[in-house]
């Protein structure tokens, strides 16, 4: 498990988002810029995300929605020395890339469009995401 990346970390981002009584839609540019290296002597790839949604609202509590999304993720810079690649294929550097009132279901379907990952590793596959939200 990992709850950091032991580096100072930057994320900046640009959001567009228009909306109307039945339809919403916007973009989002999103970097994660990865400073110095951690205390093992290495750092994780930068990640660059472009987002871009459309919903369309079919009553006051569902809509269906699209999104396209484009990721570059960054290979690792640096090797842990602790960890020894050849006996944990993920440690190889190489590897790395009543009513309800305001309350509403989301469902969204996302599949790869496009996957080029780097040596050995785990590609994404259809995600599919459910959720009950409550807008204020």
């Amino acid at each position: 498990m990992q709850i950091g990346s032991g580096t100072l970390v930057t994320e900046l981002g640009l959001t567009y988002f228009a909306t109307s009584n039945t339809i919403s839609y916007g973009s989002q540019l999103k970097g994660v810029l990865r400073l110095g290296e951690n205390n093992n002597d290495y750092k994780l790839g930068n990640r660059y995300i472009l987002n871009n949604w459309l919903a369309v609202k079919a009553t006051d509590w569902i809509s269906f929605s699209a999104r396209l999304e484009g990721l570059i993720v960054g290979e690792i810079e640096g090797v842990n020395s602790d960890i020894n690649p050849m006996m944990v294929i993920t440690a190889d550097t190489n590897n790395s890339g009543g009513t309800f009132k305001n309350l509403r279901f989301g469902f969204e379907f996302a599949t790869p469009l496009l996957q080029d990952v780097n040596e050995v590793q785990l590609k994404t596959k259809e995600t599919v995401t459910l959720g009950l939200q409550y807008a204020l």
